[in-house]
């Protein structure tokens, strides 16, 4: 007889390895997913009810022990199985005390649904690990004079000569942006950035490459988003989050796909707004109230982004990676973007051209957390990881190493 721990992050893979059947794995694989929640101003009243419903169906619920006196911070950690507080869900709908407000925001993430982007049917298992890797990938161009990494830099001619290696590897989305937005820099008017993409534009057109990937203007000015639109873009990223208003009108005539993104402030001064009561539920109502006027406007397709590194800390954006899963509730993909950025040179005490391996080491753990897309400098060397990642996900493997 042998027993061997395997890894809770393959427990779903275990359960097809065995050979249980399809509906079984789909009961038994709520059980396996063990999910945590920070819970912060419930009354003590409430947390008592809470802590004997969470114990009633075999979750948990830990507080300060001074809350036995009614005493200390109102704050507490709810953790169980998916399949456990789906159960204490519907305990707590019956409840008073604020708990159905607990009940109605716990639902709400359990009830996420997965919404990583497909564009084709993949093959064999190491083909079909490469396809999905090539499609969590946002290759970058900048054409600009400015950017923070020097080395993405380019001008018309190897903007161009860029894109078609990149469609060559296979990338599925290119993101061209003409004005820089690090830290400090100054907004530019529309004209000055159609001037820099124009000869791009007319290639991407003229050569019918937006059959090829999905291309993305990286712009907060609207006409010039209307301008690569109409050149064969299908994608405003706008790092403004759609601040102005005609920018949401224009995504929904021309039927783009909107990547929402969360910043404060511009470029010039987003990092004198730092401050947040509660970073996570600002940035989930900033969500809800731009996807509304998203959508009010007429557009379908969004894809969100926290924001990595716009008027943010260094421990806001770790905390944000760490727990990017919180905003799966919107169940709308999720971008994420740290690539060479200022918080990993905090880390690493290294400039934007060291920074590759962490990079990497980020990404890696976004993608963990629920990333659906990196927005990156370096295409290669996260297509490895992607594929090393991807593989590990799909091979349903024995202790003995069999498939």
């Amino acid at each position: 007889m042998n027993l061997t721990l395997l890894s809770p992050t393959l427990a779903l893979n275990a359960l097809k390895y065995v050979g249980a059947d399809a509906q079984g794995q789909k009961i038994m694989g709520k059980k396996l997913e063990l999910l945590c929640f920070e819970i912060k101003g419930l009354s003590y009243v409430a947390s008592g009810i809470l802590k004997q419903e969470a114990l009633s169906v075999g979750a948990e619920y830990a507080t300060p022990k001074e809350q036995i006196l009614y005493q200390g911070q109102k704050l507490g950690l709810l953790f169980g199985s998916k399949s456990a507080l789906l159960i204490l869900c519907a305990k707590l709908k019956k409840q008073d005390f604020g708990l159905k407000e607990v009940a109605h925001k716990l639902s709400l993430h359990l009830n996420a649904r997965s919404n990583s982007r497909r564009m084709h049917t993949p093959g064999t298992l190491l083909q079909n690990a490469l396809d999905d890797s090539l499609q969590q990938i946002m290759a970058i161009i900048n054409i600009t004079p400015d950017s923070f990494y020097h080395k993405s830099r380019k001008n018309s001619r190897q903007a161009i000569e860029r894109i078609y290696n990149l469609l060559q590897k296979g990338i599925k989305y290119i993101d061209i942006g003409a004005a820089s937005s690090r830290p400090g820099s100054d907004l530019i008017e529309s004209d000055v950035e159609i001037s820099r993409l124009q000869e791009v534009c007319s290639e991407i057109k003229t050569q019918n490459l937006e059959n090829k990937a999905f291309f993305s203007i990286d712009t907060y000015n609207p006409q010039t988003a209307e301008f690569a639109l109409k050149h064969g873009f299908k994608i405003i990223n706008d790092v403004s989050g759609f601040k102005n208003k005609l920018m949401s009108k224009i995504n929904a005539h021309y039927n783009a796909i909107a990547i929402l993104m969360h910043s404060k402030g511009t470029p010039k001064d987003m990092q004198d707004f730092t401050q947040y009561e509660n970073i996570f539920e600002e940035i989930g109502m900033f969500f809800a109230q731009k996807i509304e006027e998203i959508l009010q406007a007429g557009g379908k397709e969004i894809i969100l982004d926290i924001g990595f590194g716009f008027a943010k800390t260094l421990q806001q954006n770790l905390a944000l990676t760490a727990h990017l899963k919180h905003f799966k509730y919107f169940n709308y993909p999720l971008l994420f973007g740290a690539s060479r950025k200022s918080s990993l040179g905090e880390i690493t005490k290294k400039e934007p051209q060291e920074r590759l391996s962490a990079t990497l080491a980020l990404h890696l753990l976004a993608i963990q957390n629920g990333a659906n897309i990196l927005r990156v400098h370096d295409e290669d060397e996260h297509i490895d990881m992607l594929h090393v990642y991807h593989t590990l996900q799909r091979n349903h493997l024995d202790t003995q190493g069999l498939i």
